[in-house]
């Protein structure tokens, strides 16, 4: 059902159907006609009908309204009446129809400056100043897709075209119009997100924008999977430890700060080893270090250890740990994995670390006066009382994880053995001494 007026005639056609043909009337300025002009109108509009209900609907260009039969009526939305249930299009060919809803599958609106560029730039000549004024008024009308093409037909047209080139953001190259790709090409720069970057630099970009996506399919997945495997199922378990995906990282360390259990922890340190890749080993690295519970420390030392690529990187990280360590405990930590990694060059750093002097601070004065520490000796809360006062001193400790790691390592690279227990001087005499012998004989079994 449909109504269709003539812009041209002032006349129109009101709620046509198969079913009302025979209440077809005609109106206009005269009033109503004969049954021969109402014939003539009937007849324009079956053949209106016939052009606008194609087979193969394409509204991409004109816009309009697909119909539930196949066909479409080509043209501008110009209302919807939601109330009615009608929808009013301007076709293409002129004049204005009205269809019911129910009879319509799809609705492609279609801004009237596309109808009007699609319906007259192919009449225009195929010219420099005709393609440049198709384009300049493209531009204006925000077509950019459209714009383009017709600056770069204006270019196939005049190579030399400054106006064309310039409104492609072209620029001139040793005495060449040459793209913005093709001159960062030639600077070996790419363009991505709106800048201008090396290849190199597009890349992380994009791994950094697939890992966040994989980290949004990740999260609910995995918080279920540990969940379960909490909850004593070996699938789920199994399946955790197996993840390889690197996207699945934020999701774990995100589990792994938020559990308090160090069963837990553990859990979530072995699938984080499992990944494997730098940035899942350098969390290990601080896990190693910080987590308060050793079996979890262990389990984050071990990840690393069976990665024999990340070994090196991992020596350096717990050296530069140790040498750093403030306090007999983190230097401990530290001492521990370097014995785990076999870390022959940090000979020199655990011997140097047998005995340190450690700063703490105590509390001297009045009975009454309270005072609580941190792990490192600080005071982190104090009550005074009297004449209390707090007092900053060094202690020389000796550190028997150091001395564990040294002589476990020296073991695996000399025979026999050597141990000199906590005396400095003694094992800095006997590095000299086998640096030495190193110089002389370098594939010699130590």
């Amino acid at each position: 059902m449909f109504q269709f007026t003539s812009r041209k005639r002032g006349t129109s056609i009101s709620r046509l159907s198969a079913q009302t043909s025979h209440e077809l009337f005609f109106s206009g300025r005269h009033g109503v006609r004969g049954l021969t002009d109402a014939l003539l109108l009937f007849t324009a509009a079956s053949l209106m009908s016939c052009s606008v209900f194609g087979q193969t609907p394409d509204l991409s260009q004109t816009g309009g309204l697909v119909l539930s039969n196949g066909g479409a009526v080509r043209g501008e939305l110009t209302s919807s009446e939601a109330n009615d249930g009608l929808y009013e299009v301007s076709p293409v060919q002129g004049g204005k129809v009205v269809l019911a809803q129910s009879s319509t599958s799809e609705v492609k609106e279609v801004s009237s400056d596309v109808i009007l560029y699609h319906s007259y730039a192919p009449l225009r000549p195929d010219s420099v100043n005709s393609q440049l004024k198709i384009a300049n008024w493209c531009v204006s009308k925000r077509l950019t897709s459209e714009a383009e093409r017709h600056f770069q037909r204006v270019i196939e047209l005049d190579p030399n075209n400054e106006a064309a080139h310039k409104a492609l953001h072209h620029v001139m190259s040793d005495g060449e119009w040459v793209s913005s790709k093709d001159r960062l090409e030639q600077r070996g720069l790419v363009r991505k997100n709106g800048r201008s970057m090396s290849p190199q630099e597009a890349a992380i970009l994009e791994a950094r924008k697939s890992e966040e996506e994989s980290a949004r399919q990740w999260k609910k997945e995995l918080t279920s999977l540990y969940s379960e495997a909490l909850s004593g199922s070996l699938p789920s378990r199994e399946r955790l430890q197996r993840v390889r995906d690197p996207g699945a990282l934020a999701t774990l360390m995100k589990l792994y700060n938020q559990e308090k259990d160090g069963a837990g922890r553990e859990l979530l340190v072995q699938a984080i080893a499992s990944i494997g890749d730098a940035r899942a080993l350098g969390q290990l690295g601080k896990i190693a270090m910080s987590d308060p519970d050793a079996d979890v420390r262990v389990a984050a030392v071990n990840g690393i250890v069976r990665k024999p690529t990340a070994v090196s990187d991992a020596i350096g990280f717990f050296r530069r740990q140790l040498n750093a360590g403030d306090n007999p405990e983190s230097v401990a930590r530290a001492a521990y994995a370097l014995k785990c990694l076999k870390a022959e060059e940090a000979i020199p750093d655990l011997i140097n670390s047998l005995e340190r002097g450690y700063r703490r601070q105590i509390v001297v004065g009045s009975d009454r006066t309270g005072a609580s520490f941190d792990s490192s000796g600080k005071v982190n809360s104090f009550s005074g009382g009297g004449s209390a006062r707090v007092n900053t001193i060094t202690e020389t400790l000796r550190n028997d994880a150091v001395h564990d790691a040294l002589i476990n390592i020296v073991a695996e690279y000399n025979t026999p053995p050597v141990d000199y227990k906590f005396d400095v001087d003694a094992w800095n005499h006997w590095r000299h001494n086998r640096d030495q012998l190193m110089n002389f004989y370098p594939r010699r079994n130590r």
